[in-house]
């Protein structure tokens, strides 16, 4: 896998020369990357392709900005760097082709009317919100801890999922086999944002680690953390179960970048 490097050199209006460069390892859907920028200024990054566009907001006095290539783009995208308002980088680039497994699950089911509805709604609501914000702090680590002493893949990233034989969401995140008890890692520094059971994903945790990235920690047997707590690297912040919507004791692990979600898969091998 050929990794893509790109160093640019862009001119602003008054003609001085600032530098930016573009680091991204991977384009397939699901790839996470950066761009690094001059600090002193506020930049924002756009993917475009398939009929659409996906901002990632970066922050004034941070020098990384980070994206992801979208699950859905085939074909051609359009990646562009803002400052400010104006244009300072487009290129067209390819993404690279990925097929993604099929994974059938029998699940006991309830009817999602009045009360539980209302849940489900409220839930993702609050999930939307945290996943989209930008917290300015930089988090205190780049290569990201495995969340599980052992990763043994149960069902990757971007598998379409079939529940009772009827046709489902994609699946967003990496599950992974382990036994019930099994310690939960944080994969970052960062602060706990969510510790708090929900109906799809049981007993869930999510991190903040600052600059619109967040991991999830989801279907644990229990929460060892709390919300507003700082945690570390490494850090334990529960343990594996089969809460929520689940078949068996696995650990649901997603990463996400400005609410677009993210193949975790890769992002283990990335250093941010």
């Amino acid at each position: 896998m050929r990794v893509l490097f790109l160093l640019l050199f862009l001119a602003s209006a008054a003609a001085a020369k600032t530098s930016a460069s573009l680091y991204l390892p991977y384009r397939y859907p699901g790839s996470l990357g950066y761009f690094k920028v001059n600090p002193k200024s506020p930049y924002k990054v756009v993917v475009s392709g398939a009929g659409r566009s996906w901002v990632f907001k970066g922050v004034e006095g941070s020098s990384k900005v980070y994206f992801v290539v979208p699950y859905g783009l085939k074909g051609r995208f359009k990646l562009s760097l803002y400052r400010g308002r104006r244009e300072v980088f487009s290129r067209i680039l390819r993404v690279s082709p990925k097929r993604f497994r099929v994974s059938r699950i029998w699940v006991k089911t309830r009817p999602l009317k009045g009360a539980l509805l209302r849940r489900v709604i409220r839930e993702n609501r609050l999930l939307r919100r945290i996943f989209s914000q930008v917290t300015p702090k930089k988090f205190r680590s780049s290569k990201l801890h495995p969340p599980l002493p052992r990763l043994v893949v149960s069902t990757p990233f971007g598998a379409k999922r079939i529940i009772n034989r009827k046709k489902r969401s994609i699946h967003w995140g990496t599950d992974f086999r382990a036994k019930r008890g099994t310690p939960v890692y944080a994969a970052l520094s960062g602060r706990v944002v969510l510790a708090r059971k929900l109906y799809f994903t049981g007993n869930t945790v999510v991190i903040d680690h600052g600059l619109g990235i967040h991991t999830l920690y989801a279907h644990l047997s229990r929460i060892t953390v709390k919300e507003g707590q700082f945690v570390k690297r490494g850090q334990v912040v529960g343990r594996v179960g089969s809460t929520g919507r689940s078949t068996g004791p696995h650990l649901h692990f997603g990463f996400y970048v400005d609410d677009v979600k993210a193949d975790p898969m890769l992002v283990l091998k990335e250093q941010l």
